[in-house]
């Protein structure tokens, strides 16, 4: 009988144990850049964001709703995963803006817009062409003929 009770100590002390190390993982993420943030608390932050952010647009609830289920599909995309797209201030948890977020009026959707200016050609990137010499060779020799019968 007192090894079931001892046993009960022992879970009972784990618990607390683990509620108390979960209260201060809970403090210490607190704190953290948007990168860092796990996807529960990504997607509560844009929702927060979607209502400031139909508040001050003057949204329709419609709109309001599409706005969170775009959110909700590019997380799932890992569109809004870079510190880049999202501005995010740490200290109050809050989203200040999304930059690259574009409502369209006529088809009544959003998109993010791609900000990212320094995207550079890929042909531009890859090694020049290699002319063909025996190609150049026979056009200079035909443009020597065409002179020499001139």
């Amino acid at each position: 009988m007192s090894l079931q009770v001892e046993e009960q100590k022992v879970s009972t002390i784990n618990v607390e144990q683990l509620d108390d190390l979960l209260e201060k993982e809970k403090i210490r993420n607190k704190g953290d850049v948007w990168i860092k943030l796990d996807k529960t608390d990504r997607y509560q932050r844009l929702l927060e964001y979607a209502d400031k952010h139909g508040k001050e647009q003057n949204m329709s609830s419609k709109d309001l709703k599409l706005l969170k289920t775009f959110f909700k599909s590019c997380l799932d995309r890992n569109k809004l995963n870079k510190s880049k797209d999202v501005v995010y201030n740490k200290e109050e948890r809050v989203i200040i803006s999304i930059p690259g977020l574009h409502f369209n009026q006529v088809t009544k959707n959003f998109t993010l817009k791609i900000l990212d200016n320094k995207r550079v050609s890929t042909l531009k990137s890859l090694t020049p062409k290699k002319g063909n010499k025996l190609h150049e060779l026979n056009e200079e020799q035909q443009e020597n003929k065409k002179e020499k019968s001139d």
